[in-house]
């Protein structure tokens, strides 16, 4: 069993991803590392790595404080969605997390996110820590997916009358305006300028304009760090929407595997009567089933994504406290 510093994990992205995959009851955009590094450097950083690796498994937690306990919490803990314990070998993962915890874990209590309920790798962890801790189950957390496994025209079959009427005019009253949407191809050098891009956007939406944007801050250090890594290996999908030669709109996303990941979209205060973000996803998923993705993940459960999506994916936390 070998310890891993941040740094070391980073040089073993590949193994890692390679992990991610071969584990079928994961997040296997969100527990990769395009989320978690990024999500340890930018969105949460500060905590010591406390991350461990067995041949192809791996436990990739961080220390943290809650109340004057100590803790250990997944790379990204914000929302919950990555899980810390990869690899085909479900017990296996959970014994390499009960010997490190026994060995190093110094009492602390253990939050591990990202669990499909009623999983082998739920119930083996659980096994691997009942002796010595206390457990529980905090809320699930649920997601919307959309299916585009039959193309473009099943998913808007699925979409109600009502919703497919506004999306036409919508369209309408875009070409009207003289709207154009343009689908950037962003190469590894050039992520840092697209990343400049939205974030000058994003300050022009309503949540820019009341300092909750993603354009400054942490989570634009998060989306830039993966932006650069999606762009690496070519994954990343980008598309602007722009009235008198100007970006007023934006949609950002991944693609990992035949899954696409929904990050973030905005449009200018000055140009939402156009309902830009709607279009936007709606040519973003045309230019996504033309690719052959099966599913797209657009985030937290959401009352607007219901009528986008076509099922719930839910997961939940295991929290362990020490006896």
């Amino acid at each position: 069993m070998e310890r891993l510093s941040l740094d070391a994990l980073e040089a073993l992205a590949d193994a890692y991803d390679g992990s991610v995959a071969a584990s079928a009851d994961v997040d296997g955009f969100c527990s990769s590392s395009d989320w978690v590094l990024p999500a340890a450097r930018g969105l949460m950083p500060g905590r010591p790595p406390w991350i461990w690796r067995e041949g192809g498994a791996f436990v990739a937690l961080m220390r943290g404080v809650q109340g004057g306990r100590p803790w250990l919490e997944p790379l990204e803990s914000m929302w919950g969605l990555a899980c810390p314990l990869v690899g085909a070998d479900a017990p296996g993962v959970a014994g390499i997390l009960g010997r490190a915890l026994e060995a190093h874990g110094g009492g602390a209590a253990v939050v591990l996110c990202g669990l499909a309920p009623g999983s082998e790798r739920l119930r083996a962890v659980a096994r691997a820590l009942e002796p010595r801790y206390r457990l529980g189950l905090a809320s699930p957390t649920r997601r919307e997916v959309a299916d585009l496994s039959g193309g473009m025209a099943a998913w808007r079959l699925r979409r109600s009358a009502n919703f497919r009427r506004s999306l036409r005019r919508a369209e309408q009253r875009a070409e009207r305006a003289g709207v154009a949407f343009l689908a950037v191809d962003v190469a590894a050098a050039a992520a840092d300028e697209v990343w400049d891009r939205i974030a000058a956007v994003d300050d022009r939406t309503w949540k820019g304009e009341a300092g909750v944007g993603v354009g400054r801050g942490p989570m634009a250090a998060f989306y830039r760090l993966m932006l650069r890594r999606l762009a690496a290996r070519g994954a990343a999908r980008v598309m602007f929407a722009r009235l008198a030669g100007r970006d007023v709109a934006y949609i950002l996303g991944g693609v990992r595997g035949d899954g696409y990941r929904g990050l973030q979209f905005g449009l200018a205060r000055d140009a939402e009567p156009l309902a830009l973000g709607n279009l936007l996803q709606v040519r973003q998923i045309e230019a996504l089933c033309g690719e052959a993705i099966r599913r797209y993940d657009l985030g937290a459960e959401v009352a607007y994504k219901r009528r986008w999506s076509d099922r719930v994916h839910e997961t939940v936390t295991l929290l362990a406290l020490p006896r």
